[in-house]
This record gives C-alpha cells, sequence and structure tokens, in this order.
C-alpha cells in the first residue's frame, strides 16, 4: 500500500509539473503572440501613414496639373491718404494670351466684405495688382483669381492671405514685465507700480524690427492717461523698455482700473497701440485682468 501510495504522489507531482510546465509554455505563447500584433499594429500604422503621404502627394500633383496660377506673392504698404492697406499681388499664370483677363478677388472673412481689382501685365504670364483692404480692428483675408479667356472664364481659390497682425507694417511680437504692485496706505489712498516693462516689435512676414517713432508707453486709470513714458529702444536686444529707474507709478484707489499700452508711429505716421495688460484695485488688492490675448492694434490715422 506504502509503494503505491509512493506511486500515486510521484504521478501526481508529475502531473502537476508538467500542468506548470503547460501554462508556462502557453503564456510564453501568448506573449509571442501580443508582441506580435503589437508589431503588425504598428506596422500597419506606418503603411497607413506612408499611404496618406502618398495620396497627399498625388493630390497636391493634380491640384498642381490643374492649378492655373503656378505662384503668387505679396507685399504690403500703408496708403494714409486713403487709410487703407495697399496689397501688392503678383502672380504667373500657366498659360495665357493677349486676351486673357485676371481680376483679384478678395474677402474678409469675419465680415464678409469683398473687393476686385484688375491684375495688369500679362505680356510673359506675369500679373501685378494693388488691393486695398481695410485694416481697422480684427479683420482676415482670402483671395480668389478669377482668369477671363474670351468666352472662358475660370475661378481659382489661393487661400488664405492674413489677418490683420500679419498684414501691418508694424507687428507686436512679445512683450513682458515685472508684476504689478498696490500698496494702500491707512486713509484709503494708494499707489500703484510697475517697476519694468519691455516690447518685441517686427516688421511683416516675420521681417526684423520695422523703424517706428513716437514709441511711448501710456498707463491709463479708468479710461485715461495718467502717466506716459517714452520707450527706450535697444537697452536688451532690441526691445523697447520702460526706464526702470522711473517705472510707471499713479495714484491708485478701490475700483480704480488700469491699463498699460504701447504706442508708436510708422515710417508713414500711422499710429498703432497695443493694449498690453489691464489690473483691477479691489478689497483683496491689485488683480490681473488680462494679458495680451491678442495683437490687434488700435489705429490712429492723423
Amino acid at each position: 500500500m506504502e509503494g503505491k501510495k509512493r506511486q500515486i504522489q510521484v504521478l501526481t507531482l508529475v502531473l502537476c509539473l508538467l500542468l506548470v510546465c503547460l501554462n508556462l509554455w502557453q503564456l510564453r505563447q501568448i506573449s509571442d503572440l501580443r508582441e506580435d500584433l503589437r508589431r503588425t499594429e504598428a506596422n500597419l500604422q506606418t503603411e497607413t501613414r506612408r499611404l496618406d503621404e502618398r495620396i497627399q502627394v498625388v493630390q497636391r500633383a493634380m491640384r498642381e496639373a490643374d492649378a492655373a496660377v503656378l505662384d503668387w506673392e505679396y507685399t504690403t504698404a500703408v496708403n494714409k491718404e486713403q487709410r487703407v492697406l495697399d496689397v501688392t499681388v503678383d502672380l504667373s499664370l500657366k498659360e495665357w494670351s493677349v486676351d486673357t483677363e485676371v481680376w483679384m478677388n478678395w474677402t474678409s472673412l469675419l465680415d464678409g466684405k469683398t473687393g476686385s481689382e484688375p491684375m495688369r501685365g500679362g505680356k510673359s504670364g506675369r500679373l501685378t495688382g494693388i488691393l486695398k483692404l481695410p485694416v481697422g480692428g480684427h479683420r482676415e483675408y482670402a483671395l480668389e483669381a478669377v482668369i477671363q479667356n474670351g468666352e472662358s472664364q475660370r475661378l481659382e481659390d489661393l487661400g488664405y492671405l492674413g489677418d490683420t497682425a500679419t498684414l501691418l507694417p508694424v507687428q507686436l511680437a512679445g512683450c513682458g514685465g515685472s508684476s504689478a504692485n498696490y500698496t494702500r496706505e491707512k486713509d484709503g489712498s494708494g499707489i500703484f507700480d510697475l517697476s519694468f516693462y519691455e516690447v518685441d516689435l517686427q516688421g511683416s512676414k516675420g521681417s526684423g524690427p520695422p523703424e517706428v517713432k513716437d514709441a511711448v508707453f501710456r498707463l491709463r486709470r479708468n479710461g485715461d492717461v495718467t502717466v506716459e513714458q517714452t520707450a527706450k529702444y535697444g537697452e536688451t536686444i532690441e526691445n523697447y523698455t520702460c526706464d526702470p529707474e522711473k517705472g510707471l507709478i499713479a495714484e491708485a484707489g478701490m475700483g480704480d482700473e488700469f491699463t498699460l499700452s504701447f504706442f508708436c508711429r510708422d515710417t508713414s505716421g500711422l499710429g498703432y497701440e497695443f493694449d498690453l495688460e489691464q489690473w483691477s484695485i479691489g478689497e483683496s488688492g491689485i488683480a490681473r485682468e488680462h494679458g495680451p490675448e491678442d495683437f490687434w492694434p488700435t489705429l490712429t490715422w492723423d
């Protein structure tokens, strides 16, 4: 009996070991399968991306093959007399004849205003036109070419031109400064103090700092200018800064709102005023209301 028990125990142990080995083998197989699936999924994603890229290349080639306009470019200049932005557009046609006529349509995307100007030239397929674009406030523009050959007319979408912030010759590239402070006296009077601020300007199409004049920082209290300080240029790598020894200081009381802006004029005399930051004075002290979320300036034509 003892011998049979031992045989059964040994057999049971062997079976258990076999089951353990089988489970380990199955786990390894499952792990290998998961790894194979992961590799297959990664390969499928890679091939999908490659296929999408090929499709985009083919679609772009088809559009270019069907396009009547080979290329186009633009430059901008302020027209102070008419109070608009002159945008000179140059384009090249793929095919043209002596009878070819071209107009450039523009659309203001936010308010739906439109306009059209004829394109001149055409002897070599290169044409030029000047668009008169209103630029007050935040505006965005798109262009469309109208190509007339005898009785045949074709419209070609040239896409997005830009917005006010990227078309004007003076643009706010960045700004920042120290934290504003508020000190309240026992009698209820108080002082607003901003010790330092700087502004970085750029030209259209991301070009270097434009030539400007009459650059000043303005601190308004409840809408009225209470402090105005000439901005210094070049103190910190081509930036415009206020004088850190003077700062921007004004009397402040409960409920007052302060707005910091930067003003300058370009070479045409057009004035630009960028609102930079705003603060309010309350029971708990000073609170920052907003920073320069948008860089569309207020323009002064006079």
